[in-house]
């Protein structure tokens, strides 16, 4: 009797050792989706989140109104959230149908529209690191305006603005015609 007690014992210590290494091994935590950038690529990363809620619809108008300076040598907080939209809709299989999407550069954000050379004279200094990202977005069909007010009362001139940006009269006329028409706004600073 002695023998099967044993016998049992060192079957369900077995048992026991390996549905803990199971256990264990399932609380380690899953590794964090790919980074992707299906539409802009290296501006504008996104995550597969097939389960997650509020998914993306068709339509709508959104104006992503941008104030902040990034940090120098990195891009535009507003540029790259215009892009991370654009690559949503593009990983979601709905790129026809995204919003119409426009991006209001003002206050500090203002130097993220200024050409190499006229950004190399303001205090992050250097080549625009936005550059590229602008022109990606305008390849992509995304309006990027800069407030003539900030371009103009931070010493620059309008010819200072790179190509393909629009200047508007002003950022607070922009965000009120753009809402007047239906446009939603998110504030990014």
């Amino acid at each position: 009797m002695n023998h099967h007690i044993t016998f049992v014992h060192r079957v369900a210590l077995a048992l026991l050792v390996a549905g803990a290494a199971v256990s264990s091994s399932a609380a380690e935590p899953a590794a964090a989706p790919a980074l992707q950038f299906p539409k802009i690529e290296t501006y504008g990363s996104v995550v597969a989140l097939p389960t997650a809620g509020e998914r993306p619809r068709a339509g709508g108008k959104v104006v992503f109104d941008t104030t902040a300076a990034a940090p120098a040598g990195k891009p535009n907080r507003g540029l790259e959230s215009a892009a991370r939209l654009v690559n949503i809709y593009e990983l979601e299989k709905l790129a026809a149908d995204r919003p119409e999407i426009a991006v209001i550069l003002h206050f500090n954000a203002t130097a993220a529209a200024l050409t190499d050379a006229a950004h190399a004279k303001t205090t992050a200094g250097g080549v625009n690191p936005n550059r590229e990202l602008v022109e990606k977005l305008l390849a992509n069909g995304v309006e990027v305006w800069v407030c003539g007010q900030s371009v103009i009362r931070g010493g620059h001139a309008l010819a200072d603005v790179l190509p393909g940006i629009r200047i508007a009269h002003s950022a607070m006329i922009f965000n009120l015609n753009r809402q007047t028409d239906g446009w939603a706004t998110l504030g990014v600073y």
